[in-house]
């Protein structure tokens, strides 16, 4: 799996592709969702109109995980902050897992990290999202 995604990862960076969900699946009641590629102005439209369809299909506990993700601007930022409301307007939550260190630095700076729950694995993040439906 691990080979996979770093197969995918380099793919993506030699091509310098736009954001893709690359994998949706279920842990339970959680959604987890596989962002690639540059989450950036040219991909942010069809990311929000796909992750919102999640969420409005019922997905209101997600973790996104953007390990696979080699760019976000303050476009991608959006999407995640709109599917941050979405979900809690929706009596549910999204959580962040593996964030590359070059953009947790931009989610420090925008001051984002007070906002979402951000992990370094998606372990954490699925078992944090987990207890809190405990709560």
């Amino acid at each position: 799996m691990m080979l996979a995604r770093a197969v995918r990862r380099a793919t993506a960076q030699q091509k310098g592709s736009a954001a893709v969900i690359g994998n949706v699946r279920q842990e339970g009641s959680i959604t987890i969702v596989e962002i690639e590629g540059r989450f950036d102005a040219v991909s942010a439209p069809q990311m929000k109109l796909e992750l919102h369809q999640l969420i409005e299909g019922g997905k209101t506990r997600i973790v996104v995980d953007l390990d696979g993700m080699d760019f976000i601007d303050s476009a991608g930022l959006g999407v995640l902050v709109s599917c941050l409301r979405r979900t809690a307007a929706e009596g549910g939550d999204l959580r962040l897992a593996g964030v590359p260190p070059f953009c947790r630095s931009i989610f420090e700076l925008t001051r984002l990290t007070r906002v979402f729950d951000v992990t370094q694995t998606l372990a954490d993040a699925v078992e944090s999202l987990a207890e809190g439906a405990d709560d």
